[in-house]
């Protein structure tokens, strides 16, 4: 991996091609990149945290829109279509055991 170093000589980002910037290269097993990785792991998960709820946004979104007529689920690309079936199917195995796994007490019903 290429490193760039702050005044501090310490690692601030990292790339795995040499580009203006990251012209030192150190090896990926070193604890200085391993250190790097873990005190930026906190970052990565909120991104991903971000990210899930962004494709549940499109997905909502794609929904409204084919629901409305304003075009039709089969004009997406079949890559996109392949995708938003994946995950509703996810979603409804996930659903599904969720309510397996509830306490009766919790439901709304007598």
């Amino acid at each position: 991996m290429f490193v760039q170093r702050n005044q501090e000589n310490g690692i601030i980002a990292v790339s795995s091609i040499a580009q203006a910037g990251f012209s030192e290269h150190v090896p990926d097993n070193s604890d200085e990149l391993i250190e790097f990785y873990a005190s930026n792991g906190g970052k990565s998960e909120l991104f991903r945290q971000s990210d899930a709820e962004l494709v549940r946004v499109i997905e909502d979104l794609v929904d409204i829109l084919t629901a409305k007529g304003v075009f039709q689920y089969t004009e997406l690309p079949p890559e996109v279509r392949n995708k938003l079936n994946s995950r509703k199917i996810l979603r409804r195995e996930r659903n599904s055991l969720d309510l397996l796994g509830t306490n009766e007490d919790d439901l709304p019903w007598p």
